[in-house]
């Protein structure tokens, strides 16, 4: 997924914050295209280009609702009398909108009414499905989180699902298309309603310490800015954290602990308590092979040609559409029936912020590692 940043510590907190929404509201809603979609908050992509600051522009969100359907210029001057021209080069040059024949269309899919409750109903019946599956893939999991069960949210979002599956996901499809290479990346689409357990993860590499991954939820506004902040701070500390690791002893700058320690990643005491996985391990290994098995199930059941068929976009758009939204109802599937519990953090806006560090994995990388 996507990395923007922001300034704005408190932002981190209220975009990981999950919104409490019921289910049967949010998908019970007549089939027919919304009377407005605050794109910001419902707009999604996979590795992709775009303006961002065009997108969080409110004042931009008129052209791109009228867009939903198309529209010519001058009926768009009528939502937007200033500036139009200006604004509409910004969001051509950033892959937002298109112009075709005069009319003034979106650039990407637009996920909506009933082509949204047919999606989801059949994301529904594939999760039920591989939900016996999916809760093996947890009990195998849970002896090698190392005392460490309250991460395994995390480990099976942003590991397994969203991370490792994606390897035999992008490989089954070529196989299936008869394609020796395709790309799944720079796809970006928007989906309204959003799924309640939406989220994403957002993976660092240009640290010493090792890879990191932050999980984060869709289900709130710039939602995709919040892993910045961690990041720029783990980035700050970045010596710190790795003489810690290095030696195990507690990090000894003060301003380091107290930046750390509200997210929870050390102690009062200056000791690492972030959650560490050394891709050398056999808990690194088993996650590993876990994310591949979950990758091969998923396009066996998976008809993203019929996805395709149904949502009117390519094979590629198709499966990384679909693939979002099954392990969105898996987790909220798994978690219906008790084998999951979703961190409060994600559910309470009064959480504390120390439980961040719930969201959050440092892989400790060699040359050989498959953890990416």
């Amino acid at each position: 997924m996507v990395k923007r940043k922001t300034r704005n510590f408190l932002l981190l907190i209220v975009c990981i914050f999950w919104g409490a929404q019921s289910t049967a509201l949010v998908f019970g809603a007549e089939n027919k295209l919304p009377e407005e979609i605050e794109f910001r908050r419902h707009f999604h992509c996979y590795h992709c280009n775009v303006n961002w600051s065009a997108l969080e522009d409110l004042k931009n969100n008129p052209i791109l609702n009228a867009c939903l359907t198309g529209a010519t210029y001058s009926e768009l001057q009528q939502l937007v009398p200033e500036n139009l021209s200006i604004r509409l080069r910004k969001l051509q040059n950033g892959n937002l909108v298109n112009k075709t024949d005069n009319l003034y269309h979106l650039a990407f899919p637009a996920i909506v009414g009933e082509k949204r409750g047919k999606l989801q109903q059949l994301v529904e019946q594939t999760a039920s499905e591989l939900l016996p599956a999916s809760h093996q893939t947890i009990q195998q999991m849970l002896p090698h989180l190392s005392q460490r069960q309250e991460m395994l949210y995390h480990v099976l979002w942003s590991i397994v699902m969203d991370g490792v599956a994606w390897i035999t996901v992008e490989d089954e499809l070529g196989k299936q298309l008869n394609k020796d290479n395709v790309s799944i990346r720079g796809i970006s689409w928007v989906m309204y309603p959003n799924h309640p357990y939406g989220c994403g993860t957002n993976t660092y590499s240009n640290l010493q310490t090792g890879n990191v991954k932050i999980t984060w939820s869709i289900t709130t506004a710039l939602t995709p800015s919040a892993p910045w902040v961690l990041h720029e701070t783990l980035t700050k500390y970045d010596v710190q954290l790795k003489q810690s690791l290095t030696t195990g002893q507690p990090i000894k700058n003060q301003q380091a602990r107290q930046d750390l320690s509200q997210y929870g990643l050390v102690d009062d005491k200056g000791q690492l308590t972030a959650y560490i996985i050394d891709s050398n391990s056999q808990a690194a290994q088993i996650f590993y092979q876990l994310g591949l098995e979950f990758g091969r199930n998923a396009m066996k059941h998976l008809d993203f040609q019929k996805v395709a068929d149904l949502l009117g976009v390519t094979p590629q758009q198709a499966l990384v559409i679909s693939y979002h939204e099954l392990c969105y109802e898996i987790l909220k599937q798994l978690t219906e029936k008790g084998f999951l519990q979703v961190p409060e953090i994600l559910l309470n806006p009064e959480a504390k912020t120390t439980q961040t560090r719930l969201l959050v994995s440092i892989i400790l990388l060699d040359k050989s590692n498959s953890l990416k």
